[in-house]
Order: C-alpha cells, then structure tokens, then sequence
C-alpha cells in the first residue's frame, strides 16, 4: 500500500492552515486517504521532514499550507532523490500565498477541490528549476530548487519584506512594494544564456516554471510547466516611477510587448554580479549576497497530483 504522509505548517495563513486541519483531516479520510500527518515546526524545518519522509519509504507527500511549505517539500522531495524523479506531491492551498495551486487549478482556501483531486490521484510531471548559489561568504555553493519562481533584484527585495503579521496575499505583497520602493538599488548583472549574454543595469530578473509569482503577479503568461524550459523574464533598469508603472502590468499580464522588458527561453542561465543579491525562490528569501547564481531546468522530475 502507498504510504502517504501529510506535513502541515500550522502558522500557514495566519493560522488558516491549523484552524483547518480538522475539517481537513476528516474529508481526506473520508474519502478512503490513509496518510500519517506531522506539523513543521520552525521556517525550513519542512525540508527535511520531506527529505526523512522520502527515506522512510513515503511515496505521496501532502503539502498542506502555502506556497512556502510546497517550496520546503519540494526541497526535501529533491534532497532525497538527489534531483531525481521520485514520489508524487499533492497540495491543500490554505496559505497567504498559492501561486503553485494555481498551477492545478486550485484557488487560496479551495481546500475541499484538493482533497477530491487527491482522492482521483490524477497525476503530471512538472519541471523543477535548480539554483547553485555562490555568496560574498566564500563558503563553496549552495543549492536550493524551486517549483514555481526565482527572482532577482526588485521581486526579491520585496519578498524579503513581505512577511508580515496582519496582511496576506496580495495586500501584503503591495505593502512590500511600497516599503522595498523607499531604498532599492538596482543592481548590475551579467546575464549568461547559452547562446547570448547581456550585460545591463535590471530592476528584476525572473526565471519561472509557471506562470504566477507574488500572490498572483502574471509575470510569465506562456509559460509551460512541462517544456523543459525557464521563461526568463528582463526588465531594464528603471527608477520608482518606472517600477510602479511596470507592476500593474505584470500583475496582469500585459507586460508583453513593453519595450522595458525582454522574454527569454532557456535551459539555463547564469548570473553575475559586483552587486550582493538577494535571491527569492517560491517567495522565500534565502540568501541576500548572492554573487553568482546558476539556473537550470530540471525536466519532469516532479509527479503532482492535479
């Protein structure tokens, strides 16, 4: 029999995720899920809950929160599989942010559609993006891999800034907007792609497997979970006028064709900077000296439920 075990960040939501459970629990068994279930219990703890999950012969993972807790299950799926294809990920979006259930069709808080898609088991591969980081630490690299989103420059300023105690979705992400506006520095960046490089001042630079970013930002409209491929989006360098006529556009998609931004497709890419970065993948902030970055597709190495 598959062994299914659900992971819940309790604190997902502003509590959402924990207040829910019960109703939760009790559709999922009703609906003939047998699953053990354990609560995360501190920011990145899911990783390795994942990641021991895995190694104890647990075939579903079942992310229940937002998109921070899919990012930490992804990772720890990916740690113990050493990037390969293996075990199947379903999600109960009740978070702040769920631009991964997008993905499956699954809006914020659409908790009883997700139980009766687990229930179906209907599956598809998705691509994972994979990040190899070096910082001003000097310590070797560092790997973190995405499912959705990696940003660099303003995306990622804001993100830093977008955990707050009484806002959610898309309100907390334009309060991070505005606070980010009050001292962002665009950085320089050389932008190496296998066939081109672009060397320029970029207020953000977006590597994507979906389409959504930020609470619902339509940053890559024709991007494809399964074509082996990262959508990068470039935008030039721009000042806070800029930035703020820029961002309705990409909240809506309408940012194509905006001679301020450039639409790439690649396997992978590679950034450098003079510059300390700081990296966001799936709205978490990692790290914030990053100085070389390596991005690359991983393809189909992830089997959700959807």
């Amino acid at each position: 029999m598959t062994k299914t075990l659900v992971i819940l960040n309790p604190i997902s939501g502003l509590g959402r995720a924990s207040k829910l459970w019960h109703p939760i629990e009790i559709a999922l068994r009703d609906n003939g899920i047998q699953f053990d279930m354990i609560r995360s219990q501190a920011p990145y703890h899911a990783i390795s809950l994942a990641e021991q999950a895995k190694r104890d012969g647990y075939e579903t993972l079942i992310a229940v929160g937002g998109d921070g807790i899919v990012h930490e299950v992804v990772n720890g799926i990916m740690r113990a599989t050493n990037g390969e294809p293996d075990g199947t990920l379903a999600v109960i979006p009740v978070g702040s942010g769920n631009d991964f259930a997008k993905m499956l069709d699954l809006k914020t808080g659409e908790w009883k559609k997700a139980v009766e898609q687990i229930a179906k088991g209907n599956t598809r591969w998705f691509d994972v993006g994979k990040i190899t980081v070096d910082t001003s630490a000097d310590d070797g690299s560092h790997v973190r891999y995405f499912d959705n989103t990696f940003d660099t420059g303003f995306g990622a300023q804001v993100a830093k800034h977008a955990h707050m105690p009484i806002l959610t979705g898309m309100a907390m992400y334009l309060a991070a907007v505005f606070k980010t506006l009050a001292d962002y520095s665009v950085p320089h960046l050389k932008i190496k792609f296998p066939d081109q490089i672009i060397e320029q001042k970029s207020t953000m630079t977006v590597a994507t497997i979906g389409r959504y970013f930020g609470g619902g930002f339509w940053v890559a409209p024709n991007a494809q979970v399964d074509d082996g491929l990262l959508d990068v989006m470039i935008a030039e360098g721009l000042g806070r006028i800029g930035i703020l006529s820029l961002l309705p556009k990409v909240m809506n998609g309408t940012h194509i064709g905006d001679p301020r931004v450039k639409f790439f497709r690649a396997p992978r890419i590679v950034i450098e900077s003079p510059d300390p970065l700081a990296v966001e993948c799936d709205g978490e902030v990692p790290w914030l000296d990053a100085h070389r970055l390596e991005i690359e597709v991983l393809p189909k190495r992830l089997r959700v439920i959807c």
